[in-house]
């Protein structure tokens, strides 16, 4: 081996050497809170979209967070993983379509930031194809105000009981 090569390796076994020893001889361990899974149902009144049906929702969610600390035990950021499998029909005509979502949120209590990024919202109309679309990456660095955006956000953009109240009455 030569020199430098052997400089490369010694420096990087150092690295990884006090990273695994230091953070874990004063580091609060993480907090990992399985919340579960949650039933919902509820109903959405189309009529203020020049509907007139409902939107009658069925569905579950499943959340889990995991908080991490500083050395001193202070919690530094907050990750909550959200998913959810939902059903909305329209009460006159039958029709259905499956809403879902797989997202992780996290809010960095140090910044005062949160970031979701995932599968927010996508809903597929069989026959039409995908008639929300909210996915990707967004950083909120206050509450409603965005400061980063990559990707589709119908939801983020608008309202999801008008998107959802207008697909369902579509043929």
């Amino acid at each position: 081996m030569s020199r430098s090569k052997h400089l490369v390796v010694l420096a990087a076994a150092t690295a990884i050497a006090v990273l695994a020893i230091a953070p874990g001889a004063q580091a609060t361990p993480p907090t990992h809170e399985d919340i579960g899974t949650i039933p919902y149902e509820f109903v959405v009144d189309c009529s203020p979209y020049g509907f007139s049906f409902e939107n009658q929702v069925v569905g579950e969610e499943e959340v889990s967070v995991d908080t991490f600390f500083n050395s001193q035990g202070e919690p530094r950021q907050v990750v909550v993983h959200d998913s959810f499998d939902e059903t909305d029909r329209n009460s006159v005509t039958g029709k259905t379509m499956r809403f879902r979502g797989n997202r992780v949120e996290t809010f960095d209590l140090v910044a005062g930031t949160r970031t979701v990024v995932g599968i927010s919202f996508v809903v597929t109309d069989p026959g039409h194809g995908i008639v929300i679309h909210d996915t990707g990456r967004v950083v909120f660095d206050a509450p409603f105000h965005v400061s980063f955006e990559a990707g589709p956000h119908d939801v983020l953009h608008g309202d999801v009981d008008q998107f959802a109240c207008s697909a369902l009455a579509a043929p």
